[in-house]
Formats: structure tokens, C-alpha cells, sequence
């Protein structure tokens, strides 16, 4: 007797349900493993985006000019600017945030890509900041060369001038320029000169008219008896406040020469807000080891502030509601909701002429 050959249809339904119950479980979890994946992918984004805007940050601190003779900070408080401050409610550009986890910081950086440059004769800052005409000219070094500080194509916002004997660290805006690069005149006495064969000597050298800043109320800052001489160096610099911006809570560096805005970190950062942005400072002292967690909120309210060498800063994000949507049912690992990133930055800078009980 012949028999029938193959299966079933209830072995068929059988083994049906049974591949697509193995194929249901597979691709659940293949989805879950790269939703896994991308919530890595894009957490990890998200740290490396706060670990440059904290490096540029830290490349400024690093370079924080300080002043000497200090700044008033505003001209109606004795609170003295050298280079690196907090600044209070009502003290800050109106673009910034400033409250609790947004703080303002102002500080004066150098521009470590660009050539310094060395003055040519003696520069009272009492006699010639405001004024114009060949007696109140800063004159300087300059030439034709990209690397030079004062060419054909560009100007800084800002110079520091630091005194060749070190008395004197000020900085300055920068109204005008004019550019001297095959004259005969001696930029020192405005005298023409010759060689031993008689022939003319060229000479190459920018004119610079200088301005005293504005402190943070808009005022111009107080003028010192400063005398820079022949030989002083001359460095490009720029003046920022770092906040949070009150209209995104972005992070910014607001140039206050300019008014330009960079943006350091966008908010919202695609799948992140930016939650607090805080900056605390911390001295160093002979004897004392002093950690991150006693690092001071407030550096305005030091009886010391010049001791300030040392500044922390403190970015935190969260995790925005689209990616919490997309990511609700994400069942292998656990869903990172918040970032934060600190780096501690000390200045050198800040560690030249300091009080002995601040070493």
C-alpha cells in the first residue's frame, strides 16, 4: 500500500509560529542592541561636544593675561580687575545669564598664535591714551608678513603692553593704525638717517593710537601713571565674558571689544540641553593642598582675591524629551539621562608677583 509523503498542515502552522516567534525574538533584539548603540553613539557625542568647548576654554585660561597695576572693575566699586574675575548680578553683559548654575566669568587672554611686537620709543600712557598725532603714536615693530601683528589686511581689538623691566602689564583697545614700512625717518626722534656710505636707512614700523578700555560698567577704566619703554613687548589680546546666553542658554564667549558672540556648546545640543554652566576658583598656598570640592563659588568675596590661580569649571547636560521618547522602550542597558564634564585649568600667569602667602 502506497503512503502519503510531506507534513501536515498542523506541522506547517507548527512550524510557522515557530520561525516567527525565533525571527520576533531576533529582531528585538538586534533593535534593542543598536538602539543601544546609538544612545552610546550619541551620549558619547555629547561628551566630546562639552570636552572642545571646555579645551578652547582652558587654551583662554592658560593664556589669562594679569595686570599690574590692577583695573577697576567698575567705576563705583573698589572690586579690582587683574586679568580673571567672577562677575555679579548686574555686573554682567546683558546677553549673559547670571543665577544660580549659570555662572559669568570676564577674564583678559592672549592670542598666543600672533607675533609679539616690541615699541620704539618711550609711550606714557598718561600723556597719550585718547590723543592723536605723531607725539601720542605708539610706534612698534612691524611688516609686510602675514606674522606680523599690523600689516595691510589687519588690526587687533586689543594690546597688552608689558614693560621691558616688568613694572607695568596694561592693556589697551586699539582706535586706529598707520603703517610705515619704507621710511626714512627714525621712528624713535621722527629724524631721517643714513648709512657709513651715506645712503638712506629704511625703516619699517607701525603707529598705533591707543584708548583706555571700558571696565564692565561701560566707564573708561583709571588711568595710571604707566611709562612704557623702548623695548616693551606688545601682545594681541582679547577681553571675554563666558556665560550661559539668556535667550538659549547656550555657551557663549562674548567678546566685549567687538560684541561678537562664539558659541562654545549650541543649546539645545541635538539630543541634550544644557542644564548649569559653573565656575569656581581656588588658590594656592604654601602648606595648603586645597581639593576640588573646596574650590571657592565666589572669588569676589575673598579678602584675598589676588591669591586666585586655579579655576574649575562645571558643564552639565541633559537628556532632551525627543530622546527620551525615542528611547523609552530601549530594554538592554540603561538610558544615560545626563553628562557632565569638569576641568580644572591653572594659569601661570596669574602666579607672577603674587603675595608670599600665596605661593
Amino acid at each position: 500500500m502506497k503512503r502519503n509523503s510531506g507534513f501536515s498542515i498542523m506541522e506547517l502552522l507548527l512550524a510557522v509560529s515557530l520561525s516567527t516567534m525565533v525571527i520576533g525574538i531576533v529582531t528585538y533584539l538586534i533593535h534593542n542592541f543598536f538602539s543601544e548603540t546609538k544612545s552610546m553613539e550619541t551620549w558619547s557625542s555629547g561628551q566630546l561636544d562639552m570636552s572642545m568647548a571646555l579645551k578652547t576654554i582652558e587654551g583662554d585660561i592658560r593664556n589669562v593675561i594679569r595686570m599690574d597695576p590692577v583695573e577697576n572693575l567698575t567705576s563705583s566699586s573698589s572690586v579690582e580687575y587683574f586679568g580673571m574675575t567672577s562677575l555679579s548680578p548686574g555686573m554682567e553683559p546683558s546677553i549673559c545669564l547670571n543665577q544660580d548654575g549659570a555662572s559669568v566669568i570676564r577674564y583678559t587672554t592672549l592670542d598666543r598664535k600672533q607675533r609679539s611686537e616690541r615699541v620704539l620709543r618711550a609711550w606714557s600712557e598718561m600723556a597719550d591714551a585718547n590723543k592723536t598725532g605723531n607725539a601720542h603714536e605708539l610706534r612698534l615693530t612691524a611688516d609686510e608678513t602675514e606674522a606680523s601683528m599690523f600689516n595691510a589686511s589687519k588690526m587687533p581689538v586689543e594690546v597688552v603692553l608689558v614693560d621691558a623691566d616688568r613694572r607695568y602689564l596694561r592693556r589697551y583697545t586699539v582706535v586706529s593704525k598707520r603703517m610705515s614700512l619704507s621710511s626714512n625717518l627714525d621712528p624713535y626722534d621722527d629724524l631721517p638717517k643714513t648709512d657709513s656710505f651715506g645712503a638712506p636707512i629704511i625703516f619699517k614700523f607701525a603707529s598705533a593710537i591707543l584708548r583706555t578700555p571700558a571696565n564692565v560698567s561701560g566707564s573708561a577704566i583709571i588711568s595710571k601713571t604707566a611709562v612704557f619703554i623702548t623695548g616693551t613687548e606688545v601682545y594681541s589680546s582679547r577681553t571675554y565674558s563666558l556665560c550661559l546666553r539668556k535667550s538659549d542658554r547656550s555657551l557663549i564667549r562674548y567678546d566685549e571689544n567687538t560684541r561678537e558672540e562664539t558659541v562654545l556648546l549650541q543649546n539645545p545640543h541635538v539630543d541634550f540641553t544644557i542644564e548649569s554652566f559653573r565656575v569656581g576658583y581656588m588658590a594656592t598656598r604654601a602648606g595648603l593642598r586645597v581639593e576640588p570640592a573646596s574650590f571657592l563659588p565666589e572669588m569676589l568675596n575673598l579678602p584675598n582675591l589676588e591669591c586666585i590661580n586655579t579655576v574649575m569649571f562645571t558643564l552639565n547636560l541633559n537628556a532632551s524629551d525627543s530622546l527620551l521618547k525615542r528611547n523609552q522602550s530601549q530594554a538592554v542597558g540603561e538610558l544615560k539621562t545626563q553628562i557632565m564634564r569638569q576641568r580644572t585649568v591653572y594659569s601661570q600667569n596669574l602666579s607672577i608677583k603674587r603675595p608670599l602667602s600665596c605661593q
